[in-house]
């Protein structure tokens, strides 16, 4: 079955515009004409070599999206199959990646990226209380939107602890730039995993380029295992540059409890940017209209006696 512009698909959804097209399938914009709106269609191709097991992995990201009900995590509508292919129907997220983001901008400010990386924590924090490990956390699934709202994207190789095994053991799932040690090991992904490669992200939207690089994906995984991540530009806040370095461990239980760990804490250090920056823009306003700063004025503290002084070197008459 080809897909083309124009086509409905299960009677109700149709097929607009291709979005990307892969090794396992295609993405459409496409359009519900019941409720009206747009929608995002993922479609796997019936022309791929082991169909079978690519629609078992179909199957398996419709089932670990399907209870995943939160703001900062693209919805899934609606799986079915026809004739051999099956269709994921999507919320349709028309909004720029955090890829997009970098490419425009390279290092971000603190307080333009934190907002971005706390939202992705609380919607990780989400699927790992619904025991689905994202496996591929990276910009590229990370959107956007102009007003700053964050969608997590492409559950695609995704584990869920409830669901049987789809990869085999050894194999090595995610993206080589943001995998962390234990997957590049062919280990099983934990929530730490993702937490790992969520700091990736910070580390990247920070200093302008990833923590590891290399001429193919095996040495770019291999150093992720074995080479000391490179530290972080001095000019970072001394609080984040650490607490992204700890999500970063090599060892799983040196990084943070959970993600409701690392979106609380990265709350309370932009809190404490936000501060320090609109305390600086008073100073300055205020120097700039030619006031004067006020003095800090030091005296010499009051002592208070608790005796009382009528009882001071009163001799007894």
């Amino acid at each position: 079955m080809r897909l083309i512009e124009g086509q409905l698909i299960h009677r109700r959804y149709r097929l607009d515009s291709r979005l990307a097209q892969g090794g396992m399938g295609e993405v459409w914009k496409g359009y519900d004409i019941q409720l009206g709106r747009e929608v995002a269609i993922k479609a796997l191709r019936s022309d791929v070599t082991n169909a079978e097991a690519k629609l078992r992995r179909l199957r398996a990201e419709a089932h670990n999206s399907a209870n995943l009900a939160h703001p900062n995590i693209a919805a899934l509508f609606e799986y079915y199959e026809h004739d051999g292919i099956g269709f994921l129907i999507m919320e349709y997220v028309p909004s720029k990646s955090l890829a997009d983001l970098f490419h425009e901008k390279g290092a971000m400010d603190a307080t333009e990226l934190l907002p971005i990386l706390i939202q992705t924590a609380r919607g990780l924090f989400v699927a790992h209380s619904h025991g689905v490990i994202h496996r591929d956390v990276k910009p590229a699934n990370i959107m956007v939107s102009d007003s700053g709202q964050v969608k997590i994207t492409d559950f695609g190789v995704s584990y869920s602890t409830g669901q049987g095994q789809i990869t085999q053991d050894g194999m090595v799932v995610g993206t080589a730039q943001y995998i962390s040690p234990e997957q590049a090991q062919g280990q099983q992904a934990t929530p730490q995993s993702d937490i790992y490669s969520l700091g990736v992200v910070a580390y990247e939207g920070l200093a302008g380029h990833r923590p590891f690089t290399g001429t193919t994906p095996v040495d770019i995984a291999a150093a992720h295992v074995n080479d000391p991540v490179p530290p972080l530009p001095d000019s970072v806040d001394v609080q984040l540059r650490e607490f992204v370095m700890s999500m970063l461990a090599k060892d799983p239980l040196d990084r943070p409890k959970d993600a409701l760990v690392v979106s609380r804490t990265l709350a309370r250090i932009e809190r404490r940017l936000l501060d320090q920056q609109t305390e600086m823009t008073d100073r300055t306003a205020t120097i700039a209209s030619g006031g004067r700063l006020p003095r800090r004025v030091t005296s010499t503290p009051r002592i208070v006696l608790e005796t009382p002084v009528s009882r001071i070197g009163r001799k007894k008459q």
